[in-house]
């Protein structure tokens, strides 16, 4: 859904402004993308799928760093290829040169080394560190005028000029709130990933699924109403609650629907939703076209090629001026490149992931 309205969001005719994203407080759709990617993220990391019991700190902090470097690759590329190109970027969103790959590289690192430096067992009350980290950053916020520093910034007018600090602000030091972000994501990702091996199982993981949602959704009204305005550009604590909130109701969902097809599910056939009986078997990909599968096999090449063509898009044509059908048919053909391009690597069994 964020990968189309990436696009969407640039056709002012078709896209409402409510949904665009909020660069200093409030919610909206595009504000949960960046939020979205984090949390999801943290749910398949190695700490929640419990791998972290195998591996050492050396070799967890190797990994990390290779990943953490290509990502800081994909970060430069991305600022070399706008330098180029003399596209438009909006500095408010994470400063003169910083973006989002340098935020994802930023939280990967940090939180590794967190989680190597405390005990094993830190893992399994990762939430709080999530709280400490998250309470301490808003502190800093409030109490230091450091939210008013990162918006309007040393020369009192918003602009991002003078040193790399000072010019990336934004970027910088959101990356704190997202790693109290991605510290909650951890811990959703034990509870999802731990063994259910009966309904009752399933039924108490549902229930703290929606008692997560709920008391996330209670304390985002309450620190958005009286503490801070919700903000992405800073990613403060009511921004990151009320992403744990957003993110919560999703997976909630999802559980509802494979519940469903676990009641209808025989031991002959197994019901996987958004999957066919191809997708686990290897030889019989290329008869299976399901979309979902496609996408988790190369999460970030649906990104990056959907970022790439968004770009191409707003070069070739004014995207602001363009009436509705043209925009409507642009964005059918901006996803059935997306997507085709996507299954095609699913049914050819290629993964981009190298490192």
């Amino acid at each position: 859904m964020y990968n189309h309205c990436h696009l969407a969001v640039d056709f002012s005719l078709i896209f409402p402004q409510r949904y665009h994203k909020r660069y200093t407080n409030g919610f909206s759709l595009m504000d949960t993308g960046v939020g979205s990617f984090i949390f999801s993220h943290a749910l398949v990391a190695p700490e929640s799928r419990y791998d972290i019991i195998t591996e050492s700190r050396v070799q967890r902090v190797k990994r990390c760093l290779i990943s953490s470097s290509m990502l800081i690759v994909l970060g430069c590329g991305r600022l070399f290829v706008t330098w180029l190109t003399d596209y438009s970027v909006s500095e408010e969103e994470y400063g003169k040169h910083w973006n989002f790959f340098f935020t994802l590289a930023c939280v990967k690192l940090l939180t590794t080394i967190i989680f190597c430096v405390l005990p094993a067992s830190a893992t399994k009350l990762s939430w709080v560190i999530a709280t400490i980290i998250g309470v301490s950053y808003q502190c800093l916020l409030s109490l230091a005028d450091f939210k008013d520093w990162i918006i309007i910034g040393d020369n009192k007018d918003g602009s991002y000029t003078g040193d790399f600090v000072h010019s990336n602000r934004p970027g910088l030091f959101s990356s704190i709130g997202y790693c109290s972000l991605y510290m909650f994501g951890v811990q959703v990702g034990r509870l999802i990933f731990t063994e259910k091996s009966r309904w009752i199982d399933h039924a108490k993981c549902f229930e703290k699924l929606a008692l997560i949602a709920a008391s996330s959704g209670f304390f985002t009204w309450l620190l958005h109403a009286h503490i801070d305005k919700s903000s992405r550009m800073i990613a403060n604590l009511t921004f990151v609650i009320w992403q744990i909130t957003h993110n919560t109701i999703l997976l909630l969902s999802s559980y509802v629907v494979d519940l469903i097809c676990a009641i209808y599910s025989t031991p002959e056939k197994r019901l996987i939703p958004g999957q066919c009986e191809s997708c686990s078997d290897r030889k019989s990909r290329a008869n299976c076209c399901c979309l979902l599968s496609a996408i988790n096999k190369n999460q970030l090449f649906f990104f990056l090629i959907g970022n790439v063509l968004t770009g191409v898009v707003n070069l070739a044509i004014k995207t602001g001026s363009v009436d509705a059908i043209p925009a409507l048919g642009a964005l059918f053909a901006y996803g059935t490149v997306v997507c085709g391009l996507t299954c095609l690597l699913f049914v050819f069994n290629i993964s981009t992931k190298f490192w």
